[in-house]
């Protein structure tokens, strides 16, 4: 069984590691005494005699090393008294003075300080979480600002590029919204937001570059302008609402464009897994909804997405009647991006055939994608 020995690299690591964890900094911050301590294990005497030399050379590597150690004399029956380590103690300065971090020490406690200064109410997050503050020392002062201007222009209705915040520029805040976010949090008195799809701008009430919405008008007395394919931004879909009675909703871009003309009815097309999009937009709960999407696993869970924000969606050609027409049309689902989750919002209908896909039923992550079934059968249903 190998000795499990202390050496003077081990003890650095475990230095780094305390440091990186700012222990010393949860002590300032806590008004507490910091002190490191490292203990040895004791040797036994047969530890001794069978490992002698590496014993030996272990212990004069200790004592030449920079490290205070403290020794203690042990008596043993065949060896006689030998000075073992005992334990190494660690007070603050020398902590420091061992990882050379005596001035960035000082540094963080200036920073400390003008931070609670500027806001005593940051004083819980830095007892609780400092290492943000080391992790981030060299923006600090940025960040403090940054905050100022949130706290003192709340929901200020711009896009980051317009933000005329003194010595800070646009990338900054794109770079450090997660720590940012973290402090305004605390400051504004909110809970953590989820940074992703823009996340941070809807939080903090700034402009941010909106999805674009593609559909077609399929009735030609509903053209806008004489527009029939058209894009806009979110925002203005959703102040819109055609006098439509139907809309479809497509997976594919060619089939959105391929639609044939239906009396009162648009398609929207192109959104895949954002038809998240479409959550808020109003006007189409009044609507008759029709989804499409291609036969696989992915195309059930849009459809099951969708249908927890519009509950009266119906799915079009996504059945076992389809799945046999054109099975022999099918690809393979990559097997590494299959969606084998549960599904809440689907049909009984809907879910055998997903569960069926799943299992492989059909055949070997059958996928019939929307492009491939007969363009006649598509229009004969619509």
């Amino acid at each position: 069984m190998s000795l499990k020995l202390i050496y003077p690299k081990d003890i650095t690591k475990k230095l780094k590691t305390t440091y990186n964890r700012a222990e010393h900094l949860k002590a300032y911050l806590n008004q507490e005494e910091f002190q490191l301590s490292i203990k040895f294990k004791r040797l036994s005497e047969k530890n001794i005699e069978q490992n002698f030399t590496q014993i030996r050379n272990w212990i004069e590597e200790l004592k030449q090393s920079s490290f205070k150690i403290e020794f203690q004399s042990i008596s043993y029956r065949s060896l006689g008294t030998q000075s073992i380590p005992k334990v190494l103690v660690l007070k603050q300065n020398e902590f420091l003075k061992q990882l050379s971090n005596q001035k960035a020490f000082k540094r963080h406690i200036e920073l400390i300080q003008k931070s609670l200064k500027a806001f005593a109410n940051l004083e819980p997050l830095l007892k609780e979480k400092p290492q943000l503050l080391m992790e981030n020392d060299k923006v600090w002062e940025q960040l403090l600002i940054v905050c100022d201007y949130f706290t003192t222009h709340p929901m200020p209705n711009l896009y980051i590029r317009e933000l005329d915040i003194e010595g800070i520029d646009t990338k900054f805040i794109e770079k450090h919204k997660k720590i940012l976010d973290t402090l305004l949090c605390v400051l504004l008195d909110q809970e953590p937001t989820r940074l992703a799809q823009n996340g941070f701008e809807k939080r903090y009430g700034l402009k941010y570059d909106l999805p674009t919405i593609r559909f077609r008008i399929l009735d030609e007395s509903l053209y806008i302008g004489g527009l029939s394919d058209i894009s806009l931004p979110l925002n203005e879909f959703m102040s819109l609402d055609i006098g439509c009675s139907r809309v479809f909703i497509t997976e594919n871009k060619i089939n959105g464009l391929s639609f044939p003309n239906i009396k009162n009815a648009i398609v929207i097309f192109g959104l895949g897994y954002g038809v998240e999009s479409l959550k808020n937009v109003k006007w189409l709960e009044s609507k008759e909804l029709i989804y499409w999407g291609d036969i696989d696993t992915h195309g059930f869970a849009i459809l099951s997405q969708i249908r927890g924000y519009f509950s009266h969606i119906e799915s079009m050609l996504m059945n076992d009647e389809v799945i046999e027409k054109f099975k022999y049309l099918a690809v393979k689902e990559s097997s590494s991006k299959r969606f084998l989750g549960e599904l809440d919002n689907l049909t009984q209908e809907e879910y055998e055939v997903f569960e069926k896909l799943k299992e492989n039923l059909y055949g070997e992550a059958l996928r019939i994608e929307q492009e491939r079934i007969g363009f006649g059968y598509f229009v004969a249903r619509t």
